[in-house]
Parts: C-alpha cells; structure tokens; sequence
C-alpha cells in the first residue's frame, strides 16, 4: 500500500510539472495524461479527487505564472518600441488577436470558458489578457482551471466506466482526447475566420458611411438651410415719409 501511494505521489508530481509546462510549451499532451490518470485511479473517490485538485491547481499556476511573464514582455517591449509588439503579429493573427482581446474586455469569462477547451488556447488567452487594461485574470485562471480539470477527469472516467481500466482505458484516453482536440481545433478556425470576416466587413461599411455622409451629392449629405428671402422694400415707405 505504501509503495502504491509512493507511486501515486511521483506520478502527481509529473503529472503537475507536465500541466505547468504545457502552458509555455502546448504542444505536451497534459489533457491526455490527466485523462489516462483518471482511468487508472478509477473506483477511488480520494484518489479522484487528490487529481482533480492536482490538475485543477496546477493549471491555475501555469497560467498566472505565464500571464504574470506575458505581461513583462509586453510592457518591456512596448517602452523599447511601441511598433515592436505590434509587429510581431501580422495579417490574420494580429486581426485575430485584436478580436480577442475586444472578447476580454467585453466577456472575460465567457471567453476563458471557450479558449480553455481549444489547443494552445490557455497560451493564447494569456498573452492577449497580457495587452488588455487589468482584466480578472486569476479568477479567469481559476474557472479555466476547474472546468479543465473536471472535463478531463470526468472524460477518464467515464472512459473507464466504459471500457474498463487498465490499458484499453488508458488507449481509449488517448484516441478520444486527440480527436476531441482535432475537432475543436476545426471548430475554433471556423470561429476565427467568421469573425474576423465580420469584423472587416463591419469595418468597411462603417469607413462608407461615414465617407457618404460628407460627400457632396449623396442620400447621406447633411440638409442645407433653405437661403432666407432678402427683405422686400415697401413701396407707400417715401410717400409716408414726405
């Protein structure tokens, strides 16, 4: 017994530095690792929930550790050369991430609730909070964090109430978490390139209009004064006089 808990409590520490490190480097399968834990802890509650708050924390950590440094950066940069951080991003990404940071600003937790379920989402959201004015973003973390964590594990489980733990849980972990991550990965480009089309044309029908609404000749040129008629002169005026 004692040897399984020692086991247990090296696998949490990897299991925690590997969901730190995915946060600067998305590409490590966290998701994959939290889910096949959970299939191999499968029938006991304390346990589960020594993983839950394992993955959920150090989640959380990664995150504020990551926005914390994003923030450094940005604001280092920006004194050197406000042009840098700008140009650093181009195109479709500066567009996008413009997009983003706007959805912060306006929905913080809404947002958070959808980049935290996309690849490399948390690393994304990070660096735009990172050039937004003081969004909530511990909280933010936080609720990632949790949701994360409680759809990772609760997606292990059921993957072991399913097919049984041991190893077909620990392939079927595997299998499910990468097709659920092409799946929203597809959904998550759809996403970006509709609203960023929307954004430009937005953009475009505005700069008309108010391009129209000065233009000599157009429906959107502003009504001119009718001229006054000049005073007309009151013939009986020299007769009355004399």
């Amino acid at each position: 017994m004692n040897g399984g808990l020692m086991v247990f409590f090296w696998a949490m520490l990897i299991l925690i530095g590997m969901v730190v490190a995915d946060f600067f480097v998305p590409m490590l399968p966290s998701a994959t690792l939290v889910t096949a834990a959970a299939g191999l802890v499968f029938g006991n509650p304390l346990l589960i929930v020594v993983l839950l708050v394992g993955a959920a924390g150090s989640s959380w950590l990664g995150e504020f550790v990551g926005y914390r440094v994003f923030r450094r950066i940005r604001a280092g940069l920006a004194r050197r050369s406000p042009r840098l951080v700008r140009g650093l991003v181009t195109g479709t990404v500066a567009k996008f991430e413009r997009l983003l940071e706007r959805t912060i600003s306006d929905h913080p937790y809404r947002t958070t609730m959808v980049a935290r379920f996309l690849p490399a989402g948390r690393t994304a959201l990070a660096w735009a909070a990172a050039g937004t004015t003081k969004p909530p973003y511990a909280r933010m973390a936080a609720l990632g964090g949790v949701l994360w964590a409680a759809y990772s594990v609760g997606l292990g489980l059921l993957i072991a109430w399913i097919a049984g733990p041991g190893l077909q849980s620990l392939i079927g972990s595997v299998v499910t978490v990468a097709a659920v991550g092409l799946l929203l990965s597809w959904f998550a480009r759809r996403w970006q390139r509709t609203q960023t089309e929307a954004a430009a044309a937005s953009a475009t029908g505005a700069d008309a209009e108010s391009a129209a609404g000065f233009a000599p000749g157009t429906a959107f040129e502003p009504e001119r004064p009718a001229a006054a008629d000049p005073p007309k002169a009151d013939p009986e005026a020299p007769s009355k006089a004399a």
